[in-house]
Formats: structure tokens, sequence, C-alpha cells
């Protein structure tokens, strides 16, 4: 662990982390802690520290989470002296006039920034808190970037026209300077630009600005806020959206893929004034803006299908069930017909990439194996690695990575993203069973494959309850089934323990009908290794069940509850038409079930407990329940 930052070696061993203003919480693994009452932050000298307001010793805290005091302390640098702190990758001082420096801005290796005001004496009062904590930087006014550069460029300027550009960061505005452009940036990052600083530009004679968006939406909300202010205040503004940029992607990122200060004057020269356009399309809250488009301008479109009906492109879907029932067959083999473009939906007859972010299953032992058992194209299934920073290895957590996720999701032309299973992909800092903080993940997961015009496929346990609403069976907060646009349920057939029956408990945007299908799980000769056989698990599709997934699921309830509901049900529907004389209307039996307090499970299953014969007569038809008797004689009687 060399070289690891302790802080996060500790956060990692511990349940519920939330980050606060000066560090994190989380619950305390010395008790059963409900309140995430352990509180972690980094000392001066980069150990960690830790506090438990109920009370527990360091050593029990420690002990409980498989922790030594060593782990506390930032590692050695090889040579047994403390390594400190993360490093500071990045320093950034704002001067006043005459090169005064009133306060600092540095940038560490876990990117945490910090903040610094002289004391007059030579030294600094620092920040041990992100964003500047209020007691360091209070009663200090806050400086445009390189305010004293563009001072003294005004006061040296030979026209009457002074402009200057504003990207989102310091160092976007650093590289812009070795070009002759004037440029300058507030020190709080997006959304933290303020009607001082706009003052300040006009103060030194500002004429007009060239705004340069980072390419995602928080980027573009931040220079629309700027734009705003510098034209109220006077100040002609253009917004330049800069071609080619990657997800994310900012000035800098733009000259280091080659571009020229020429192309980008020509960009500024193409571009209109800014206007905030008319008040009835747009409204201001605190920086952000809200435009209004008309439904007729709308253009509405089908819905495009990853498999026909049942999974959406652009959409989450969720597969749920319990454990070791299957799921992850069923992922594994839509992803194989995927891959070999047999799966009805538009990309059929086009075979795709697709994308699996697993961690249940080893890929050696399990997931490349039945992928063999489907038939997949190995070269077309892509594993997902994260690879840090600081060059180690971690698992893909949302929302953190998915604007990597987007690159790549676009870079290999993967239509199917799989996560197996969905929640242990959220972010460790999320509650799963709050609904608002599950949307915080869900709904960027949501816009991602909307974005890339992909499925995202979310697997997913259902809980031990024996409810037959199959939506709220699902694990932790029922965010997840809102969010999605459909949800998929595997469960046995009630009526035969071999058989496995996949369903739609949920389907926005397709049809309500759709059958439920069938399958059997069976054995598989994957391949034959130097080290033996490999076998696994195959999935092989049986048909299509009359029975629904939801008429299942009350069944399988029924079973582990009264199970005399059915035979009760059974002994009054034999009367019942007994006296009807052997048959009867099949609506009209159904509502004279429902009076006698026989539900609609139960008169199922009792209707074929009892074989009943169902015919259609007249016109218009109607559906006729008969006991299998009353056809024979009236078979005898014709």
């Amino acid at each position: 662990m060399s070289g690891a930052d302790p802080v996060q070696v500790v956060l990692d061993r511990l349940h519920g982390v939330k980050p606060t203003g000066g560090g994190w919480t989380a619950k305390c693994p010395a008790h059963d802690d409900r309140k995430a009452s352990l509180s972690i932050g980094r000392g001066d000298d980069g150990r960690v520290l830790l506090h438990c307001h109920r009370g527990c010793d360091l050593d029990a805290i420690l002990g409980a989470a498989d922790l030594t005091r060593a782990a506390l302390f930032v590692p050695s640098d090889g040579n047994g002296h403390s390594s400190g702190r993360p490093p500071v990758i990045a320093e950034y001082v704002y001067r006043e006039a005459e090169g005064v420096v009133r306060y600092r801005k540095t940038r560490t290796a876990d990117k945490q920034f910090f903040f610094a005001k002289p004391d007059g004496h030579g030294g600094w009062i620092t920040s041990r808190k992100q964003n500047g904590d209020k007691p360091v930087m209070a009663g200090v006014e806050r400086l445009l970037y390189r305010y004293n550069e563009l001072r003294e460029r005004s006061e040296n300027a030979s026209t009457e026209t002074f402009r200057v550009y504003i990207p989102e960061g310091e160092k976007d505005a650093d590289n812009l300077w070795p070009l002759d452009l004037p440029a300058t940036t507030n020190d709080g990052g997006a959304g933290k630009w303020t009607a001082a600083l706009t003052a300040q530009l006009k103060a030194i004679g500002v004429t007009d600005v060239v705004c340069l968006p980072d390419n995602d939406p928080p980027g573009r909300a931040h220079m629309q806020a700027v734009a705003r202010s510098c034209t109220a205040a006077g100040i002609i503004v253009r917004v330049v959206e800069l071609p080619g940029l990657p997800v994310k992607g900012d000035i800098s990122d733009w000259l280091d893929a080659g571009h020229t200060k020429d192309e980008l004057l020509a960009l500024v020269a193409q571009a209109p004034v800014w206007t905030p356009g008319e008040a009835t399309e747009q409204t201001v809250l605190g920086g952000r803006t809200l435009h209004l488009t008309p439904a007729s301008q709308i253009k509405v479109r089908p819905v495009r299908w990853c498999w026909q009906d049942r999974v959406a492109l652009g959409t989450l879907a969720l597969l749920g069930g319990r454990e070791g029932i299957g799921k992850s067959l069923v992922a594994y083999s839509l992803a194989a017909e995927v891959t070999r473009g047999t799966l009805e939906g538009v990309y059929y007859g086009t075979p795709r990439a697709v994308i699996i972010a697993a961690t249940e299953d080893a890929w050696e032992f399990t997931i490349v194996p039945r992928l063999m058992a489907a038939g997949a194209n190995l070269d077309l299934v892509y594993r997902v690695d994260v690879a840090t920073g600081e060059g180690t290895e971690a698992t893909l957590t949302l929302p953190k990575d998915l604007a990597e996720l987007e690159r790549v999701t676009r870079e290999s032309g993967a239509v199917l993203t799989l996560l197996d299973p969905l929640l242990s992909r959220l972010d460790a800092s999320l509650d799963t069973h709050k609904d608002a903080e599950v949307r915080q993940a869900l709904e960027p997961l949501v816009a991602y494959a909307s974005a890339t015009d992909s499925t995202v496929l979310g697997l997913i346990h259902v809980n031990k309850s024996v409810s037959t609403d199959l939506l709220t069976t699902l694990m932790a907060s029922r965010a997840f089934a809102a969010v999605a646009r459909s949800v998929l349920i595997v469960m046995k057939d009630p009526e035969n323990e071999t058989t496995r029956l996949l369903g739609q408990a949920k389907n926005n945007l397709g049809r309500a009908d759709l059958p439920t299908l069938t399958f059997t799980i069976g054995n598989y000769l994957a391949a034959t290794t130097d080290e033996g056989e490999v076998w696994t698990a195959r999935l092989q599709w049986t048909g299509e069940s009359e029975c629904s997934i939801q008429s299942a699921a009350e069944a399988a309830a029924a079973s582990t509850g009264d199970r005399s509901a059915k035979a009760e049900a059974r002994d009054w529907l034999s009367d019942y038409l007994t006296s009807q004389g052997g048959s009867a209307d099949s609506a009209k039996v159904k509502r004279e079930a429902l009076k006698a307090g026989h539900q609609a499970w139960p008169l199922r299953e009792a209707r074929r407990a009892l074989r009943l014969v169902c015919e259609g007569r007249g016109f218009p038809r109607e559906t006729w329940w008969s006991l299998p008797a009353s056809r024979e004689e009236r078979s005898v009687q014709s």
C-alpha cells in the first residue's frame, strides 16, 4: 500500500460514508450505528483523524474495521520519512495591483482545493478544508484571477477595445496568456461567478469578453451566468462552443489537441453577440436558466427497441429476481444475442458491442464461460475497469465515472451496458434506501443512456417478502422501479420447479400484453483447457407460459401463505357450475366468486385444477366455463 492515501484506505473499510464540509461521516463499526456517528478528517500532517460521537475508543474502531494505528499515517517515502499530506500539484496566486498577494489556492493530488491568506509576517494562514472555509477566507474580497496583469494590460492598451477571455479554471486561463490572449476566471469553479467580479472587469476597462464553456451542462450553465452578469454591466459578450471537445473537455484540452490561436480567433469572429433573450423564454434562478420549448416544436419519434417491445434504447431497465434464480444467465444470454445480431429489435442482423460491469462473479471462472455457452462474440463483449489518477485499480462507481463510461461507450459502439448488480455500482456514499439519493445516481445514468442511444440493464435482487406487488419486492428504494422504464422479473414457475419464468412487472413504453417467457437451466461444457474442463450453466428458452408473471407471483404468494384458499375456491367453483347445469358465462362466474369472497388468483388455480373447458359462444363471442363431464354429456345428447 506504499503511496496510498490513508484517508481513502480508512474510508474503504467503512460503511455509509458521506462527505461533509470538512471531511466525512460514516457508520461507526465499533457499535450498532444507525446515525453515522463517526467523523473522519485529515490532520495537518496528512494523518487520519477519527472520532465517534457515541464515545467508542480509537482501538475499538480500528479493530472493528480491521485496521491498525499505522494505517492512519501517511506512508513512508521509502527513506523512512513521511511523505506528508497528498502533494500539491498546482498553486494559483491571486494578486492585487502592484503584485500584492491577496490569497492563494492550491490543488492536491487527491483533487482537493485549499486556500490560504498572508498572515502579515511572511507566513500563511492556511485552510485545511475544501473550497475556502469561512474562517480562513472571512473578510477576504475575492479577486479575478491574474487581476494585476489584466489591470496592467488595460493601462498600457493602445486601443479603446479591451477583450478578455473567460474559461472555467485557472489552468485554462494560464494556457491562454502565452498566446497573447488575456484571460481570467473565478476561484470557485462553475457556478461561483459574482457581480463583484463583473464590477472588477468593468473597473479596469474591459469592453468585451469571450466565454469559453467546458463541454458539460455545469460548464455551459456557468458561462450563461457570466454572460448575463457581464451583459447587464454593459460589456459585450460572445459565448464560443469549441468544436470537437470530449465530454467535460475545456480550452486546454482543445489546445492540446493541436488547435491554434488563429482557429480560436476565427471562431470568435463568427460568434454572435450574446443576448439574454425575452423574459418569457427564460427565467433566471440562482444562476441557472430555464428555457421553455413549445410542444409543437418537439419532433415526435417512435420508440427504438434494444429487445423488441421489452427493453427500449436510451433507457434504464431492471432485471430482478432472487439470488441464484438465473438473472445473470438471462442478462448474458441477451448480451450474447446483441453481439451476434440475433436479438429481436433495432439491431437485429447487426452485431453490436456490450459493456459489462460485474463484481459478484469472476470473469475467468463464470462470466466468460457463460458468455461462451450463450454463443457470444467475445470480441464484442468488454469488461470495464477503472484506473485512478494514482495508478491504482478501482471499480466502476456511478455517477462519478459516467463521463468516462460515455466516452468508452461511444468509442466501442456499445448499445447495451450490464451492471451486475446495479446497487454495487452506485457510489457508497449514497443511501440506496432513500429515494432522493438514489435518483442522484439513476437520473444521470438515464441521461447517459439517452445521450449514447444505448440501454442500461441493471440487475437487482428482490426481497423475501410474499407481496404480490412485484415492484415493491425490489431491494432498496422504490426509486429504482420509478426511474426505470421497464422492469423484468425472473422467478420459478410455481407449477414446475425446473422451469423459470421471465416476465414484465413494468413497461412504460411497450405493450402490456407481452407473454411470459419460459426457460430451463442446464450444464454446458464451455471449454477444455490445459487445466481441465470448464463447465458452466446455460440457459435454454423453452417457449411461453399461459401464466403471467403477476399470476405466478400471486400463486407463489399463495403457496407460502394460506393454501386452503385454492381448495375452497375449487370446491365453490365445482358446486357453482354444477348448480348452473355444468357451465356458465365466465364473466358471471368471476362476479359471483368475488361476492363469495374468492379472489382472482385462487379462482384461476381452481379452474386449472378442475380442468374446465373454455368455449366461445354466441355473437358477440362470450367465454363459457364448463365442467369436463358436462361437455361429455352434451356430446352424447347431440
